[in-house]
């Protein structure tokens, strides 16, 4: 003799036993795990590699951390005392920037070339958004202490016929642009300076430096 099917009714208050049963572990979960990215803080590794997070980097920055000797752009307007320019500069530090700009631009403009040549090919029209970044850190010094922005007259030129060549080129560019950092490093005293060179010294090594290798292999 067959077994007859338990009651609907029997059935629906099981499930609806198993349902809520779910809800309340889900909740607890939930509940025991929040994160507020407003109350997120770089970590010390985070920040020396990549610099701080802020200036069109993402949310997860520690906004309240701004202030007038390490803020940058629009990071600027939480810091106190802050007014533009906040200080007058040497010329040797002035020199710094001038050569950070001028070699940004440099990249960019060999790249764009090499673009130009061989179409949107990787890893080149990645890199050309972040050397337009850091570009635009760069330029923010020069706005921050008052110095008038150098007009651009940067022209790329030999630019090679292959693709795997212009890697090799990118290669020594990147090498050659992560020295020039380091060089200056030592002599700057300027925080918000310091961590703007480190950042895109660090962005050639680990970022781009890596891609072109592969590119040029």
């Amino acid at each position: 003799m067959k077994k007859s099917p338990a009651p609907s009714k029997e059935r629906d208050y099981l499930l609806l036993g198993t349902l809520f049963l779910l809800g309340l572990v889900t909740a607890f979960l939930l509940s025991s795990y929040s994160f507020n990215p407003l109350e997120y803080t770089p970590t010390t590794e985070r920040v020396s590699t990549y610099g701080h997070m802020g200036y069109g980097r993402g949310m997860m920055y520690d906004y309240g951390s701004e202030n007038r000797d390490t803020c940058l752009m629009d990071g600027c307007l939480l810091a106190e005392n802050a007014e533009y320019p906040v200080e007058e500069l040497d010329e040797v530090t002035i020199g710094y920037l001038n050569d950070a700009l001028t070699d940004e631009r440099k990249a960019l403009a060999t790249y764009e070339a090499v673009i130009g040549k061989e179409g949107n090919v990787r890893p080149f029209i990645n890199i050309i958004r972040a050397e337009e970044h850091h570009i635009s850190m760069v330029k923010a010094l020069f706005d921050k202490y008052g110095l008038d922005i150098p007009r651009d007259t940067t022209r790329a030129t030999n630019i090679p016929n292959s693709l795997s060549d212009s890697c090799t080129m990118a290669v020594q560019a990147e090498m050659d642009n992560y020295d020039l950092y380091k060089s200056m490093l030592p002599s700057i005293k300027h925080q918000d300076i310091k961590e703007v060179f480190s950042a895109l010294a660090n962005a050639s090594k680990f970022m781009h430096l890596p891609a072109f290798e592969k590119c040029s292999n």
